[in-house]
């Protein structure tokens, strides 16, 4: 059973979803690093699969799902002092996971050069490590104010990433439900998108040293997680081709034995 709470931290409250494990276990917890511009909600699904033998804690980035507003225009460096702030009140020092999905990839890679000890190891699916042009050109499309009319056609791009795009892997209630988390976040919908097309990949991801994978499925994103493991001096690339939908969803069961596979080879 998947339970909920929230923790303290610089920007206000941060909810979270905690899976815990089925056995007891001394395996590190594993945090999974959310989507824009949804929330930590993405990972229900998938959750299960992953907590065998490791607690699973699914956070929202501030202004997002259950936690509290933020501003319009956050940073990755700033989503990641918040999720750090969590794994400290939940876990104090101990040492832990982490993945990342499209933008919480990048959340994780900022969290992995900010906590180089405490972190063991990231997983980044999907990685959007575009290059500048294109994230200047995704920026101005993308990380506009949400606006608010009085007419139902405001909602069409929303409904369309929520529901229309997932209605064949993930059926109406799930679709549903990742539409309605959206609109949580009112006009600043589209923060996240601000935060990691800000985000300068080429300086930071070849400064992570922790070991790190990178997990490629047939996406829109194929060629920029490619970049990505690139360059990650300390990154494993693997393409799952066959996974061509709903990475977390659909094929929940087929991600979630390539991350744990991951997390639990031997040091080296």
């Amino acid at each position: 059973m998947i339970r909920k709470g929230y923790s303290d931290v610089p920007f206000g409250q941060v909810h979270w979803r905690i899976q815990d494990p089925e056995t007891t276990s001394s395996r590190p917890d594993l945090y999974c690093l959310h989507p824009a511009p949804f929330s930590g909600l993405a990972f229900t699904t998938i959750m299960p699969h992953l907590a065998g033998d490791r607690r699973v804690i699914a956070p929202d980035f501030p202004g997002h799902g259950g936690s509290d507003a933020f501003k319009p225009n956050p940073s990755i460096e700033e989503f990641a002092e918040a999720m750090l702030a969590v794994a400290d009140d939940l876990a104090g020092e101990e040492p832990f996971d982490l993945m990342g999905f499209h933008t919480g990839s990048l959340v994780a890679v900022e969290m992995a050069l900010c906590a180089t000890t405490q972190i063991r190891k990231l997983a980044l699916v999907d990685v959007p490590a575009f290059d500048a042009a294109d994230r200047e050109q995704y920026k101005a499309a993308t990380a506009k104010p949400f606006g608010i009319t009085p007419d139902l056609d405001c909602l069409e791009q929303p409904w369309d990433r929520g529901m229309t795009k997932r209605l064949d892997s993930q059926g109406p209630d799930r679709s549903f439900e990742m539409f309605v988390e959206q609109l949580r976040h009112g006009r600043n919908m589209n923060a996240a998108f601000h935060a990691g097309f800000s985000y300068d990949v080429e300086d930071k991801l070849p400064m992570v040293r922790q070991p790190a994978l990178v997990l490629a499925s047939q996406s829109a994103l194929l060629d920029a997680s490619r970049r990505a493991a690139k360059l990650m001096p300390s990154a494993r690339l693997l393409e799952r081709l066959d996974i061509k939908r709903a990475v977390l969803d659909e094929a929940a069961q087929r991600t979630a034995q390539e991350l744990i596979s991951f997390f639990d080879e031997a040091d080296t």
